[in-house]
């Protein structure tokens, strides 16, 4: 009883930290802002991959059907946080600003023999940025902030030996301001924010199928499925006229005809040996292109779909462990790095946003050889294309802890 106190705690203060903002990128201005991945954990240090990654000592919220991966008196429970120091560049000017987050706490457990489940609190999207430009007879300010969250629960069941699926519900919640205020010299200021309150379910879907030989050699094919949708919740638009302390205009939108997600397809591979060396690689792709987004320009909303561009993610990743058995402390250690090549939903005044990054990482095993801590160091360029626009170098360092106890066995004793 006292571990399941222990645990609500921990996700009462998850909780609570949530409202932590994760980016401080000026490319999150737009739609809704920076999308995550729900690579956690280990796959933050291979390149964000995981469709195909089948481990029974680590969570894997990428593909559900991943679940079954753990024994039957295992329960699994991860946490990480990450900071990171931002760098964007225009011109000759540059400016490096830094943010840190509570990014999720997700949690792993046996329903029988052959299923599991799995909840947890993982990042949808994060919006955080503030600059000034100049404009002819005056200044255009523009800052936002926020994130949307996604809390899930999942089940997984293995049909047959090596064939498991999954499927995730998600509620996703949460807040994105964006305001704009136009500063003339003569004349009065004028503020026009918008205030996106999400409040929807959205359901992910997922297949396994591990293919094992020689007892040292297993290859997994991953497969996901998430149907886009019309989004729930509120926008809320608002215009000032700060000289006459004034609001010109206000209106509440009903989202579900203003806004959508986007469908995801993603597809991974993945070859292990001897349990000690991990290769693997996935590709994701959402058609942002159909999805409908209403913007605010100069007090007048305009809701279409072509606003954004279809997304497309390449991951590769490896992992490797000199001694699965045995061996001195630095034997024991996962060595971890990745690749990753992103072109970004969103769409620059007709650009291309893209990123490419590389990861590398370790997996420090505890006293108890099960538990580990992860660190990932991740360099991430983001960038457009064909125009030179602003460009980022992010640098972020990850840090995680996934507890692995043995609950069931000893609830036998107590």
């Amino acid at each position: 009883m006292l571990k399941y106190k222990i645990l609500f705690i921990g996700l009462m203060i998850g909780a609570m930290a949530w409202a932590q903002n994760g980016t401080t990128s000026p490319y999150s201005r737009f739609g809704y802002g920076i999308l995550g991945d729900n690579a956690i954990g280990a796959q933050r240090a291979m390149g964000g991959v995981g469709y195909a990654l089948h481990n029974n000592r680590q969570i894997n919220a990428m593909n559900p059907a991943s679940y079954t991966s753990m024994d039957s008196l295992t329960f699994l429970f991860d946490i990480g946080l990450t900071y990171q120091a931002v760098t964007t560049h225009e011109g000759n000017l540059s400016e490096t600003s830094q943010s840190g987050s509570l990014d999720y706490i997700v949690m792993q457990f046996p329903l029988g023999r052959h299923m599991a489940g799995s909840i947890g609190l993982l990042p949808y999207s994060n919006v955080g940025y503030s600059f000034v430009s100049s404009i002819a007879n005056g200044s255009d300010s523009r800052s936002g902030e926020g994130n949307i969250s996604q809390a899930y629960v999942g089940v997984s069941g293995e049909l047959f030996k090596g064939f498991s699926i999954g499927a995730n519900v998600s509620y996703l919640f949460g807040n994105l301001t964006n305001a704009n205020s136009v500063i003339p010299t003569n004349g009065s200021t004028g503020i026009f924010e918008t205030d996106l309150k999400v409040r929807d379910f959205h359901l992910q879907f997922g297949a396994q199928y591990a293919i094992e030989w020689d007892k040292k050699h297993t290859l997994t094919l991953g497969a996901v499925y998430s149907p886009g949708k019309a989004l729930l919740g509120r926008a809320y638009t608002s215009t000032y006229d700060v000289s006459s302390s004034s609001m010109i205009d206000a209106d509440t939108l009903s989202m579900k005809s203003h806004y959508s997600l986007a469908s995801t397809y993603g597809g991974g591979i993945s070859y292990n040996y001897d349990k000690r060396l991990t290769v693997a690689a996935d590709v994701t792709y959402q058609n942002w292109a159909d999805a409908k987004f209403t913007n605010l320009n100069a007090g007048q909303l305009q809701t279409s779909t072509g606003q954004f561009n279809n997304r497309l993610k390449v991951a590769l990743g490896a992992e490797f462990r000199p001694k699965n058995i045995g061996g001195n402390y630095f034997e024991r250690i996962n060595y971890r790095a990745g690749l990753f090549y992103n072109r970004s939903y969103l769409k620059i005044n007709g650009n291309d946003l893209n990123e490419i990054g590389a990861t590398c990482g370790f997996g420090f095993p505890l006293a108890t050889d099960k538990s580990v801590v992860n660190v990932a160091f991740e360099y991430i360029n983001r960038q457009c294309s064909p125009a030179k626009l602003i460009s980022e170098d992010h640098f972020r360092i990850s840090v995680s802890l996934t507890f692995n106890e043995m609950w069931f066995w000893q609830r036998k004793f107590e």
